[in-house]
């Protein structure tokens, strides 16, 4: 029996699986590919493999790698025929091609001239064209506008009657009556049998009632009440204080009846108003706690400042700068747990995301407190602050000391103008009183315990930089302070380096 599968090489081709006891029978179904037993369903098939093939996994995946491979060739080879036989007439002049070798054909000459033939077919192939298109957004419009429009213009009739229905409307219910009948014009009774939304009959002890917008007539029990000041609200009259709205308050009735239909497009107006211009309060909170978590970030920055500044003995920020930052951060991680706990409460569905967001929410709280807040370094003793600065205290002294020494030996050696420096500051590199007086609109105040009339301008700068700093400190301003006070040392420094060089002279 040959086969005819296109799939089969050509040493395959006379080696056909006969499967069943005379031979020549095909069988079809899920066969299991090792044993070619009919399983039946792709269950059972499934689990026959698992339990009895499990070692021959790899195997028949090289079966399965070789019956793709052998199909990949015959298509290639397949196409390649076809491709032979259109252009045989081309060829019919018994030219023949020789591969690089000097050969005739065959081997890798074979294989690159199908692979050309391949690439040059692609090549020539047409390119598919765009088809047919067609926009359906002008349809889409022609269908959506009339009915948004219908829908938009009979709500705002529905808000201009009510606005002139809330008006005037009398507290007496009679003159009520006839004012909502003056003010839209009612269904004639006798034309309605059933009601409409119901279509139950009217009789003695089933009423017709009219709705106060449209006019339309409905039974008791169809009827919808809309509150006066859900009213007042819809018709934009809650922030008018006319004597007419006041009497609404003194109305019995405090409801106005509509029908189904009217107070369902009122509804959609209200709630539409609502998600323009009301926000979640989880919104809001969650807000909240994204400004406290900003804010706080300069403080936890300047509190390591202060510390490191502290611990190596220098004297621009104190102890007590410290602890006030430290309980302005301790507020702030009072309010985040407090905020964080609010989100908590909201009530929601159980189970919901939105349960789980809220819960997202105050673990982030709770972990940027313990990791930003309560973690902070603690500060050093006062004592030991003190050590530190007497220490540096005196190691300047005694830089002061041998500076000098060194400069007596300079005058004794080389004489006078040897060893001295001008060591003035330049001008610009502190804070002058015009820039000051700018800052955050401080007033300048002088300082406790100086003196006002003052003729030297940098004692009268070092009194203002005093007020600043005193003025920065009670606002917990440490940036500003750290840069009064570098001004302040800059000015205090020029100020001994004149009375020095005046002392020197008179000495002379």
């Amino acid at each position: 029996m040959s086969s005819n599968n296109p799939f089969d090489s050509d040493d395959d081709k006379d080696q056909v699986a006969i499967v069943g006891n005379g031979g020549g029978q095909i069988l079809e179904g899920f066969l299991c590919p090792i044993c070619r037993a009919d399983l039946k369903s792709i269950d059972v098939l499934t689990d026959h493999f698992a339990r009895q093939h499990a070692e021959e996994e790899d195997a028949l995946k090289s079966v399965f790698k070789d019956i793709f491979t052998k199909a990949k060739n015959k298509i290639l080879n397949n196409f390649d025929d076809d491709r032979s036989g259109s252009s045989s007439g081309n060829t019919a002049s018994g030219a023949s091609f020789s591969s690089p070798t000097g050969g005739n054909g065959g081997g890798a000459s074979g294989g690159s001239s199908n692979a050309r033939s391949r690439q040059n077919a692609f090549n020539f192939m047409g390119k598919q064209q765009v088809g047919a298109e067609c926009s359906h957004f002008e349809y889409f419009q022609s269908i959506r506008n009339p009915r948004l429009e219908r829908y938009a213009s009979e709500t705002n009739k529905l808000i201009i009657r009510l606005h002139r229905l809330l008006k005037d409307l009398p507290t007496n219910a009679e003159q009520r009556k006839i004012h909502e009948r003056n003010t839209v014009t009612w269904l004639e009774g006798s034309l309605v049998k059933l009601c409409p939304n119901c279509a139950k009959s009217f009789h003695l002890a089933r009423r017709q009632h009219h709705c106060r917008l449209c006019g339309g007539i409905m039974c008791h029990d169809c009827s919808k009440f809309l509150d006066l000041e859900m009213a007042m609200q819809l018709a934009s009259l809650s922030s008018t204080q006319s004597d007419p709205l006041q009497n609404l308050h003194l109305q019995q009735d405090r409801a106005i009846r509509l029908c189904q239909h009217c107070l369902r497009l009122l509804d959609t107006r209200h709630d539409m108003h609502e998600s323009r211009t009301c926000r979640p309060v989880l919104a809001q909170v969650y807000e909240e706690i994204g400004k406290l978590k900003k804010n706080v970030t300069p403080d936890l920055e300047m509190y390591m400042k202060i510390n490191l500044s502290l611990n190596e003995g220098e004297n621009i920020f104190t102890l007590a700068d410290a602890n006030a930052l430290l309980g302005k951060i301790g507020k702030v991680a009072e309010a985040l747990d407090a905020r964080s706990k609010r989100i908590l409460a909201i009530h929601c569905e159980p189970g919901s995301r939105e349960e789980a967001l809220k819960k997202a929410i105050r673990m982030s709280c709770m972990q940027a407190i313990k990791e930003r807040m309560l973690s902070l370094p603690p500060l050093p003793k006062e004592e030991y602050i003190r050590q530190i600065q007497e220490r540096k205290r005196m190691e300047t002294e005694q830089r002061i000391l041998t500076e000098q020494r060194l400069a007596r030996e300079a005058y004794e050696r080389y004489g006078p103008g040897a060893g001295t420096s001008n060591q003035s500051i330049e001008s610009g590199s502190f804070a002058q009183g015009s820039d000051l007086q700018s800052l955050t609109n401080w007033s300048a105040p002088q300082a406790a315990g100086t003196a006002l009339s003052v003729d030297d301008p940098l004692i009268e700068q070092i009194n203002i930089i005093k007020g600043y700093i005193k003025q920065a400190r009670q606002d917990l301003n440490f940036e500003v302070v750290e840069t009064l006070e570098m001004n302040l040392r800059e000015l205090q420094r020029e100020v001994y380096e004149r009375q020095r060089l005046s002392q020197n002279r008179n000495d002379d």
